[in-house]
């Protein structure tokens, strides 16, 4: 008799065909890149100069860093303005993958006032996902620095 529920219970739980499995970075978007230990992998894939529209003066650096380990990305600012809010935003749109599948829809934004660097939550991004990203450095409710346009697309 015993025999018999393991064998039951075994059917029980066999997966259907028809199920998907989740993406491997299932559960990390809008996470901390730092407390997760992705940050450890982590390189910069590619920056940009944040610069005041009216006088072209460079207030900050946004780069878009990506985890080898964990395939996040996320975006990070060093804001040169003490005192003033650094916006950071990431946007992964919905992607189908090139072996079957997709990543939905997903974004973060971010704002601090912290001089120096600072950084957003991550997106699960492998290398096959682009995102876009933006950066903005505020001080008294006037924008100070920004990407130039709202958001850049990075491959």
């Amino acid at each position: 008799m015993t025999a018999a529920v393991l064998a039951a219970a075994a059917v029980a739980f066999v997966p259907s065909e028809s199920a998907q499995a989740a993406p491997p970075g299932a559960g990390i978007d809008n996470t901390d890149p730092s407390s997760t230990g992705c940050s450890a992998s982590a390189i910069t894939y590619w920056s940009k100069n944040l610069t005041n529209p009216a006088t072209g003066v460079v207030n900050g650096t946004m780069e878009l860093r990506y985890s080898r380990s964990c395939e996040t990305n996320w975006v990070r600012i060093n804001n040169y303005v003490s005192g003033a809010t650094a916006q950071k935003t990431i946007v992964r749109l919905h992607t189908y993958a090139p072996s079957g599948g997709s990543v939905p829809y997903a974004q973060d934004i971010t704002s601090d006032t912290v001089t120096g660097w600072s950084y957003g939550m991550q997106l699960y991004a492998p290398s096959w996902v682009c995102v876009q990203v933006g950066g903005v450095i505020t001080l008294n409710g006037q924008v100070i620095a920004s990407n130039g346009q709202s958001l850049d697309w990075v491959c």
